[in-house]
């Protein structure tokens, strides 16, 4: 999760008579602080902890309903399970895969509007649509899933309708945000952002085994339970204070800009649509420096092409338990074991690096993040093919845990090419960043599941093939960021503009 680091004011004036308003912001911000951090942590945890009862229950439901259509065949055939068969995995891949796609559609189309309506409204009742969708989306899956005797398990993509109310998860996550920027200033914000990430990794290393062993009681429990944690966990919310005076009040110098003879105008005066229409010109108009700068392009083609490789990931579940015929119980212990480890890089490995770097390398600033982004770019690749080409467990392991390490490719890369822009365009960056991010969300969902299901039809031996095209995907956004040229010596700090406009 990231944010543009355009504000640097403080959030409140040091004037004498201040005492009381720093009082009630440091309030304000251990409350924003808080209440985010446990809805994001409710919300991965519940995530997590139905990620795996999810995939059991579709893969049983479309089994069912082949055995049926197969004359009521449920035995298994030549010692393999039938739920294991080429057709359930690629019509589970398929559901998989597009229910991906269709859930962040939305946020895709909706993620400029809500954020001119959060400027608008304020950004609790755009908060509050938005959880309410994705609440109303995961229970409509929960609901095919209990009356699949008369829905077809596709009704589950329709989950994305949904989401039209408030934009889905990407639009929540970003006024969650936006929430810690108002309220931070641009010192402490590093560390609250730390926070949030870390909320994260936290849901995903204790949610994942604690699923898998309910799921030896029945899926159905943690599937549900995981609904319940995210519904209880959007509690906090509700007690939110209203940040967008405070954003106001980091741009003094803007507060009375719509001014005329008759006095200030009311921003929600103003038509909402006019204003998309015209905002988007600006961002049009304001992303030009983007394309016309070789570095700059190189480094969203980046980010673009290893988000779409970090989808791949998604396959883990059902690519582990078709290979080496495991449960889905005993495949998302490797979740678990992936997010342990990211939690570890983070937390140690990327401190004692950074130590070393500065310390007996003499890299600093961007020549460090430069660096690093080639060095985790080169683990993704080989971690991913590991992962792909495994043909035993342990080898699968190693890979996953490789490819875990060079999760910070993303983190280096989007440090990097913020470098490479002047302050005063990050924002737009970031925005261009997050577009990129999320069509490439929308190309990988079908991508894999179709590259899944081809390896299926091949043979065990290219089962992998999602995990293949995640490595030759890293080669590529790897490459790229070797074509960079941020120039200099890595004992120089950032004292002037990469970019020339």
């Amino acid at each position: 999760m990231t944010i543009a680091h355009g504000e640097t004011e403080p959030l409140l004036a040091n004037t004498a008579h201040d005492a009381p308003v720093r009082s009630r912001s440091r309030n304000s911000k251990l409350l924003v602080l808080i209440a985010c951090s446990t809805f994001i942590l409710a919300a991965d945890f519940g995530f997590f902890m139905a990620q795996a009862p999810q995939t059991a229950i579709f893969e049983e439901i479309i089994c069912r309903h082949h055995a049926i259509q197969s004359r009521g065949i449920n035995a298994t055939i030549d010692g393999v399970d039938p739920c294991k068969s080429e057709l359930v995995q690629g019509e589970l891949a398929l559901i998989l895969g597009y229910r991906d796609t269709f859930d962040v559609l939305p946020g895709i189309l909706l993620l400029l509007p809500f954020g001119i309506l959060a400027d608008r409204w304020g950004r609790k009742p755009v908060l509050y649509l938005s959880v309410l969708g994705v609440l109303l989306s995961e229970t409509w899956i929960r609901l095919v899933c209990y009356f699949s005797d008369f829905m077809p398990l596709r009704m589950v993509w329709l989950s994305g309708l949904w989401r039209m109310i408030g934009g889905g998860d990407q639009v929540a996550s970003n006024v969650c945000l936006v929430m810690v920027a108002d309220i931070f200033s641009e010192e402490e914000r590093s560390n609250a952002l730390f926070l949030l990430q870390s909320a994260v990794l936290l849901a995903e290393v204790l949610a994942t085994p604690l699923s898998a062993y309910l799921m030896t009681f029945d899926p159905a429990f943690p599937y549900v339970l995981g609904l319940i944690i995210l519904m209880i966990g959007s509690l906090p919310v509700f007690f939110l204070p209203e940040t967008l005076e405070d954003a106001k009040a980091k741009k003094p110098s803007q507060q009375n800009v719509s001014t005329d003879a008759t006095g200030p105008t009311d921003p929600l005066d103003k038509a909402v649509l006019p204003e998309l229409v015209r905002q988007i010109r600006e961002f049009k108009e304001s992303t030009r420096f983007i394309w016309r700068n070789r570095n700059v392009c190189l480094m969203i083609v980046t980010m673009f092409v290893s988000n779409i490789s970090r989808q791949s990931s998604n396959m883990l579940l059902q690519y582990s338990s078709k290979k080496f015929n495991w449960s889905i119980a005993r495949a998302s212990l490797l979740i678990s074991l992936r997010g342990i480890v990211q939690l570890v890089n983070f937390l140690v490995l990327m401190p004692a690096l950074f130590f070393i770097a500065a310390r007996y390398l003499d890299l600093h600033g961007k020549y460090r993040d430069y660096r690093l982004c080639q060095a985790s770019g080169i683990l993704s690749i080989i971690g991913f093919a590991a992962m792909g080409l495994a043909p035993v467990p342990v080898l699968l392991i190693c890979g996953l845990v490789i490819m875990s390490l060079g999760t910070t490719f993303t983190v280096t890369t989007r440090s990097l090419v913020t470098s490479l822009v002047p302050p005063d365009h990050v924002g737009t960056l970031y925005s261009a960043i997050g577009i990129s991010q999320a069509i490439g969300v929308f190309v990988a969902g079908p991508l894999f599941a179709y590259l899944f299901k081809l390896g299926m039809h091949l043979g065990n031996a290219w089962m992998g093939m999602p995990f293949l095209q995640a490595a030759l995907f890293y080669l590529v956004a790897t490459v790229a960021v070797w074509r960079v040229r941020i120039g200099g010596s890595g004992t120089d700090e950032e004292q002037e503009p990469l970019v020339s406009e």
